[in-house]
């Protein structure tokens, strides 16, 4: 089925939305940036609708710590992430930064607000882990690049559907595991979704503070501390300043049940 446009038609096929969860596809697009085996929103899209949301709005570069949203302000812009990290944040009335998630390339931020189509506050956060470059997409221009084909919003739905599913997971986890499983688990989530593969090991290399990784699993800080020396002593990780190495992805697996 092709999916018509102004003035040039674009297919809109079966590849539209990938059946696979973490669909990777290998993506050389806007103005000469390289992203290579990305997922989420954009692995899910086809390669001529990957293109297409690529020319919407414009591209934006933060730094490390820069605000992309701020929760209760009111906005609809859409980000795609195409460079970088971003943490998913609330602040609770105390002050306390509680950490819900990570994204990555190809994963949307942003796009609750847009899609409810109200003037509803900002419910997080999205802050720059490192430096990040993404597309800023107002929403009437993401709304009506998914109108234009009737597979692309079944992508943004795969999209919330996978985050939900992890978080769903991770707060199951809170009740029920000991900090040491739940840090296993996490560390399993991190290396699907954001690794970097070597050829003896795998580098999960989302800068995440220990405060912050104690943060996303419901844990203190002390006992992410020790669950961390567990795996060490175990042979399953190494460790280095904001950087976990994989060394025996089998038995992490394995320990994680």
């Amino acid at each position: 089925m092709n999916c018509p446009a102004p003035a040039v038609r674009r297919a809109c096929g079966p590849g539209s939305a990938a059946s696979a969860a973490d669909a990777a596809v290998t993506l050389r697009e806007v103005g000469g940036t390289t992203i290579e085996h990305v997922g989420g929103f954009l692995g899910r899209l086809d390669p001529g609708g990957r293109s297409e949301v690529l020319q919407l709005g414009h591209q934006r570069r933060y730094r490390r710590g820069a605000r992309i949203i701020v929760e209760g302000d009111r906005s609809d812009t859409v980000f795609v992430v195409l460079e970088g990290r971003v943490k998913v944040t609330n602040d609770t009335p105390e002050g306390r930064e509680i950490v819900l998630s990570v994204l990555g390339p190809g994963n949307l931020v942003g796009e609750f607000e847009a899609l409810d189509g109200t003037d509803d506050p900002r419910t997080a956060s999205n802050v720059a882990l490192e430096p990040v470059e993404c597309r800023m997409i107002p929403a009437v221009e993401f709304l009506a690049f998914l109108e234009a084909c009737p597979r692309r919003p079944m992508a943004v739905l795969q999209e919330i559907v996978h985050r939900l599913r992890a978080a769903d997971r991770r707060r199951s986890a809170a009740t029920s595991l000991d900090t040491g499983h739940r840090l296993a688990a996490f560390l399993l989530e991190m290396h699907d979704d954001h690794r970097r593969t070597g050829s003896e090991a795998t580098a999960i290399d989302v800068p995440l503070t220990q405060e912050e990784l104690a943060s996303l699993i419901a844990a203190s800080r002390d006992s992410v501390v020790r669950a961390l020396s567990w795996l060490r002593r175990q042979g399953l990780v190494t460790t280095e300043r904001r950087r976990i190495v994989v060394r025996d992805l089998a038995g992490l697996r394995r320990y994680a049940g």
